[in-house]
């Protein structure tokens, strides 16, 4: 079988003295993993195209289990950045992101992954956007992709809108008013909810996806916006990221 599909590689490991394994993050069929036959090679036809954190189109051959890329051309190369090392630790954070959520081989159900990482990459490049903010939308907003999205409307349990600041269950996704919670007894881990970092969340869960960067917060303010959105992200996923704490290290 072959087909066609345009990816962002995500992963890269070098096969032998020439090929390369790959993974790609496609627009239509999720995760594929594939064999690159010369992949390391200078002179490779698909070298270029099969680099890490490179957006590409592929012709690609399934036989049994195994794909092969056997075409590619290059669309966009982010490792322009490469130097940077904030920058590019944060970028293979978000690959590895889409590694642990993304489904392998599923059909129609990753095109919104590619275009969030796509877009993440793009204003990461450009330094346009605080770092943080960036993160902190990649987080929450791939959370909601992958139906784990919180319900920020309203507290759970008097249903007010607007008594700041809430309370975010990390666990069960919801949060509570600072009244409720002190009523009830809760068990669990809880975040505090200021005005402006419950907005932030609600305008990326649930705004248009091209909307999703155009806004902006104080530096302070969207340091705390990227620590709530991760440690929602972490609750949720109960996994650890070596490339987020390599870039806390940093």
């Amino acid at each position: 079988m072959k087909f066609k599909t345009d990816g962002l590689v995500i992963k890269s490991n070098n096969v032998g003295e020439n090929d390369r394994a790959v993974v790609i993050l496609t627009r239509d069929k999720g995760l594929i993993s594939a064999f690159v036959s010369g992949g390391r090679s200078i002179k490779g036809k698909n070298s270029a195209a099969t680099a890490l954190i490179t957006y590409s189109s592929f012709e690609i051959t399934k036989k049994n289990d195994t794909y092969r890329i056997t075409d590619s051309e290059v669309h966009k190369s982010f490792f322009s950045f490469s130097n940077d090392i904030v920058k590019f630790s944060l970028a293979q954070y978000i690959c590895e992101l889409c590694l642990s959520i993304v489904p392998y081989e599923t059909e129609g159900e990753s095109e919104d992954f590619l275009r969030l990482g796509l877009n993440a990459l793009h204003f990461i490049e450009k330094g346009q956007i605080d770092l943080s903010l960036i993160k902190a939308v990649v987080e929450l907003r791939m959370m909601v992709i992958a139906g784990l999205m919180p319900d920020l409307t309203a507290c759970r349990v008097c249903e007010c809108e607007d008594s700041f600041p809430f309370l975010l269950d990390l666990t069960g996704g919801e949060i509570l008013c600072e009244r409720c919670k002190a009523l009830g007894e809760y068990k669990g881990e809880f975040v505090r909810l200021d005005k402006s970092t419950l907005f932030a969340m609600r305008h990326i869960a649930y705004c248009d996806f091209n909307k999703i960067f155009s806004f902006s917060l104080p530096e302070s303010s969207a340091s705390y916006l990227s620590f709530v959105t991760e440690k929602y992200l972490l609750a949720q996923t109960d996994k650890r990221f070596k490339t987020l704490e390599f870039l806390h290290s940093l």
